[in-house]
């Protein structure tokens, strides 16, 4: 199906590219929206088994680190996105920058996981 819609997309893109360029942004937008509704299914999925996961496991953090992973999986998925959105606009630096927030942004999330690991293994306070 996801495949299916993927051909039919780039067909429309090929044809928009050809009859109205503006478009082309709104277009990638849409068909952006119409992948994300396509996994949400699969993403419950992995939703639910996450919490499943935390509620048998507790180790580190008391279920904290599912809550990082999850918040790590959405950051690098939408940083993605919306790079590739920019490259397909012809916005590749603004695509470059983006990409570098979302790294920032997932070393930040990752600190205090890094930090309860260290402490675990004797090498922090």
């Amino acid at each position: 199906m996801i495949c299916a819609t993927g051909v039919c997309v780039l067909f429309a893109l090929l044809i928009v590219r050809e009859v109205r360029k503006d478009w082309t942004p709104y277009l990638l937008l849409a068909a952006a929206l119409l992948f994300a509704a396509l996994t949400l299914p699969g993403v419950r999925e992995i939703v639910s088994f996450a919490r499943e996961l935390e509620s048998s496991v507790r180790a580190v953090g008391d279920g904290e680190v599912t809550g990082i992973v999850l918040r790590a999986l959405g950051i690098a998925w939408l940083t993605s996105a919306a790079a590739e959105l920019c490259r397909a606009s012809g916005e590749s630096s603004v695509a470059g920058w983006i990409e570098t927030a979302g790294r920032v942004e997932l070393i930040a999330l990752s600190l205090p996981l890094l930090k309860e690991l260290l402490a675990a293994a004797g090498f922090a306070g």
